[in-house]
């Protein structure tokens, strides 16, 4: 991982709300409804897209760059597409940047 393409994915707080939405879904989205539980696939983008306030496409494009930086997981169930945060990525950024400022 680039520590500085990691940094600019976590320097928008769309991202990092997101982010912090799927750390804790069951109580991030307990207002929600959705067909599974949020452990079984994670969430689904449209609930993520209701709740951050985006578009469709905004919000493909900032689910996108999460995954493409593997920060979140994606799954693909009938034509709905479910999210996860991938907490040891994230650890790892963190840990790379703490390493490098040597603190």
């Amino acid at each position: 991982m680039e520590l500085g393409e990691a940094l600019k994915v976590l320097s928008h707080p769309t991202r990092r709300a997101v982010l912090a939405w799927l750390a804790n879904p069951h109580k991030s989205f307990k207002s929600y409804s959705q067909l599974y539980d949020f452990s079984v696939y994670g969430v689904c983008a449209s609930l993520i897209q209701d709740k951050a306030g985006m578009s469709q496409p905004a919000t493909s494009l900032c689910l996108k760059v999460l995954q493409d930086m593997d920060f979140v997981t994606a799954t693909k169930v009938g034509k709905w597409t479910y999210y996860k945060r991938n907490d040891e990525q994230l650890s790892a950024a963190l840990s790379e940047l703490h390493s490098e400022l040597n603190v």
